[in-house]
């Protein structure tokens, strides 16, 4: 379902043939990304990443907040090489399951604010990229790719 990410290693142009890779939960897919897997970020990027908890990050009243529109927002551990960033991004729409914390999530980049960098008070400039959250993945990567599951769409 979703074909947008690329292992770091050279492999032969074509996967089949290796085994699926199945990993424990959310957690340890993400690990292996950000291992394993080309993880860059520039806009229009399609990205793995983990739901946290904004209850123990930021002192939040709820994990992830359910908006007026129907959409969620959530803050999200994105994939990359040095073990991911913190964002806030919300769902493309408001169809699609309720997040939890510890979902796999496909995030995709728009545009970075150094604006909301600041008021994120983040030390790692990445927190200032807005994007949004465009389905969840299943902790399963087979044939080269992300096993997608249900879409946030309109």
């Amino acid at each position: 379902m979703f074909k947008f990410l690329k292992r770091k290693h050279q492999l032969p142009a074509r996967s089949e043939g290796f085994p699926p890779l199945h990993f424990r939960d959310g957690s340890g897919a993400l690990e292996y990304a950000c291992k394993y897997l080309e993880c860059s970020l520039h806009e229009g990027a399609l990205l793995p990443a983990l739901v946290l908890d904004a209850r123990e990050l930021f002192g939040a009243s709820s994990a992830v907040q359910k908006q007026h529109d129907g959409n969620q927002a959530a803050m999200l551990r994105v994939a990359s090489q040095d073990g991911g960033f913190v964002v806030l991004a919300t769902t493309a729409a408001a169809s699609g399951p309720s997040l939890q914390p510890g979902d796999f999530v496909a995030w995709q980049a728009g545009k970075h604010s150094p604006d909301v960098a600041v008021a994120m008070s983040a030390t790692d400039s990445r927190s200032g990229w807005i994007g949004l959250i465009v389905g969840t993945l299943k902790p399963e990567h087979s044939e080269g790719r992300w096993v997608g599951g249900a879409r946030y769409t309109p």
